[in-house]
């Protein structure tokens, strides 16, 4: 029987890592297509922020796809009750603190904060 916390941080996990995916994964498509970002709501462009000023290479180079990746490999491990998933979590939260600030991201810091606070 798995601990009611772990449960919960693995799911916290999860979500923000399904969130996270399935919300670049469309931008960056239309990215490599159109060398352009996607205009969303009312114009606003799909994750600009202070790093679209580095251009469409380097924002296709960043790691954000990466950050998500690892974040399902840390639920998998805090599932299976392995202090390696808590210890990479705690590096993703330094690692995930640039791209929030950098994309603009609203929920990366609630998410984030969520999810590590446990």
């Amino acid at each position: 029987m798995r601990p009611p916390m772990v449960i919960a941080l693995t799911t916290l996990i999860v979500i923000e890592g399904i969130a996270g995916t399935q919300g670049v994964l469309p931008v960056l498509k239309h990215m490599l297509v159109h060398r352009a970002l996607p205009k969303i709501f009312a114009g606003i462009r799909a994750l600009s922020g202070p790093f679209e000023a580095l251009g469409i290479d380097a924002m296709l180079a960043t790691g954000l796809i990466f950050v998500s990746g690892f974040q399902f490999l840390a639920a998998y491990w805090i599932w299976h009750l392995k202090m390696d998933g808590v210890v990479l979590e705690l590096i993703l939260l330094g690692v995930s603190m640039p791209f929030w600030y950098g994309f603009a991201v609203p929920f990366g810091p609630v998410l984030g904060g969520l999810s590590r606070s446990r």
